[in-house]
């Protein structure tokens, strides 16, 4: 009795086990792969910001662009039987790596026996971190995946981006690799992680396991590439040297492999992507005194980045004025104005400055200038040299560690 029954269990384990290898052997080796599309992770439903459009279009075709003028739907002629109101409602684009607004196209759910297209134009701003043979249209599914097409229509000269569809649905314009940030301005010293973003395309293990994981499809095992100054590690993460190069400015490149999408061949390419990183000193502290006429200047401000325009505050007594300095160059040098006001008298006038001890560990600020002086009884000019010590800032203030 219990044998026969051991025996029973047995065989329904088998059975059971059988059965599930079955069923993962199907979902993995035998369901046939999309050639006109990729699946990436579902996200939130975008929400509408911004006005919709809508228009009537007939059997003799015609077009209809979103309000901002970036996306725009085709109607071939004869691809309808009837006039049908369309709309384009802007919303937010929740896609990962989605570029400006996403939208939604009406009559939601309608389907169509010819396939209408829809273009979207692209400009630099979109470009920044990616490349063109990057950019794609998807549309949000009824389970909120998204549908990347590969069979579009890339133009560089027009800058624009084609697909074709059959159904109305949410659409979001977006890059499947970006490196980010393309642009930094990094005090010395600092480290700064920079991230190759590729969308994370879902697959029937991910389906299983309800995981997805955007793995770079490259074979480098080291693949960035230092030009300039600091550090990069295997990780990504670029470390600023401890004291500003000349030239100051580092290229970080990236090489990647990726598949190219276009609507006659889909292929392996390869190339780099820059990260360009400007390295600034920590910043600095305005400080020090000088004698004036009736008595002593002390100056005062924060200045993050010689390279750039910046200001200090001069107090003397109950007079307070501005100077405001222009860098030219690698901000050795530059122009200085002042400007200031007590009671009926004002101060104004500039000259030119030059940063004394620039490379050192006490620098200041050297600036000559022929200070007016207009009010009661009258005006006149004198020259004056002000010093301005610049002390290393050690917290945070100009986002340094």
């Amino acid at each position: 009795m219990f044998g026969k029954r051991r025996l029973i269990l047995a065989v329904v384990l088998v059975v059971a086990t059988v059965a599930i290898f079955a069923t993962i052997a199907y979902i993995l080796f035998l369901r046939p792969s999309s050639e006109t599309e990729v699946v990436y992770a579902a996200t939130e439903v975008g929400t509408p910001n911004g006005p919709a459009v809508t228009k009537s279009i007939g059997p003799t075709g015609g077009s209809l662009a979103s309000p901002d003028g970036r996306l725009t739907l085709t109607v071939p002629q004869n691809a309808l039987t009837e006039t049908v109101a369309f709309s384009i409602q802007p919303i937010t684009n929740k896609a990962g790596n989605g570029l400006g607004s996403a939208y939604r196209l009406g009559p939601d759910g309608k389907t169509f026996t010819t396939p209408l297209e829809i273009s979207v134009r692209y400009d630099e701003h979109d470009l920044e971190g990616t490349i063109p043979e990057a950019l794609s249209l998807a549309y949000q599914d009824e389970k909120a995946a998204w549908h990347a097409q590969k069979l579009a229509k890339l133009d560089r000269d027009k800058k624009t981006l084609t697909v074709s569809t059959t159904h109305f649905s949410d659409w979001s314009f977006l890059s499947r690799l970006v490196l980010s940030p393309s642009e930094a301005t990094l005090p010395v010293g600092v480290g700064l992680p920079i991230r190759v973003l590729y969308q994370c395309q879902i697959g029937y293990i991910e389906k299983i396991f309800r995981k997805c994981e955007a793995l770079p499809p490259q074979k480098n095992h080291h693949p960035w590439e230092l030009q300039g100054a600091g550090t990069i590690d295997q990780s990504g993460l670029y470390t600023a040297p401890a004291k500003r190069p000349s030239p100051n400015i580092v290229h970080v490149l990236y090489s990647y492999e990726f598949e190219q999408w276009d609507e006659t061949r889909i292929e392996k390419m390869t190339g780099t992507l820059a990260a360009v990183i400007t390295i600034v000193d920590r910043g600095y502290r305005a400080s020090g005194r000088d004698a004036t006429g009736g008595g002593s200047m002390s100056y005062s401000g924060t200045i993050c980045d010689l390279t750039k325009s910046f200001t200090v505050i001069g107090n003397d007594g109950p007079l307070t004025v501005t100077f405001t300095f222009t860098p030219s160059g690698d901000g050795r040098s530059g122009n200085g104005t002042l400007s200031g006001q007590y009671a009926s008298i004002t101060w104004s006038n500039g000259g030119s400055y030059k940063i004394e001890g620039f490379d050192g560990d006490k620098p200041r600020i050297i600036l000559e200038v022929a200070v007016t002086v207009s009010g009661p009884p009258g005006t006149g000019t004198k020259p004056f040299t002000h010093h301005i010590d610049l002390i290393p800032l050690n917290g945070n203030e100009c986002g340094g560690g």
